[in-house]
């Protein structure tokens, strides 16, 4: 009994380890465009077998949690970027209608400025790099976002397939074999 309490904390640091290890791959998946590392390090975890499904769990929490801060991200350039044009006299009303960074190109930028009084070219280019440096951002976000849903959808896949070959056992060793026939 005196155990339990150690092996909840051995149980806690090993998912620890594993959410890190798994941030670490995430990141190099990230920096190298690609789901390739991540899928070397399920690989590994599935050819364990079902005992693997905590391990995918936590893969998939942090790969979950990763996808939401990048979606936090996207939101906080976006919110950034209509500060900035609120600063220079765009109403609210007129940002409130812009749901997207992408859905705003230079030109149409330009003409909301001049539409409202913003004459003066610094001020113009002012919100004009801020939209280019928004719209750069968010498809650099975009795409890892794409990235991480895919992730997800591998994890999910995966512990799908762990969960039912978990259920289901292994139907090598558990099904009764028939007996032997001598002829």
């Amino acid at each position: 009994m005196a155990d339990k309490p150690l092996d909840s904390v051995y149980s806690f640091v090993e998912r620890a380890y594993l959410r890190l290890q798994a941030g670490d791959i995430l990141t190099r998946c990230l920096d190298e465009a690609s789901a390739a590392p991540i899928q070397e390090m399920v690989e590994g975890l599935v050819l364990a077998g079902p005992k693997s499904l905590d391990a995918l769990r936590e893969v998939l929490g942090e790969t979950s949690q990763r996808k939401n801060q990048v979606i936090d991200d996207v939101h906080q350039v976006e919110t950034e970027l209509k500060r900035v044009l609120k600063e220079y006299g765009i109403p609210q009303e007129r940002l409130d209608a812009i749901e997207t960074v992408r859905e705003i190109s230079p030109a149409q930028l330009l003409a909301l400025l001049l539409e409202h009084g913003v004459q003066d070219a610094e001020p113009q280019e002012v919100c004009l790099r801020a939209l280019q440096n928004s719209t750069e951002l968010v498809s650099t976000l975009s795409a890892n976002l794409h990235l991480l849903a895919e992730v997800e959808r591998y994890l999910m896949d995966w512990l799908w397939g762990l969960a039912y070959q978990s259920l289901r056992g292994d139907e090598t060793t558990d099904k009764p074999q028939p007996p032997e026939v001598i002829i």
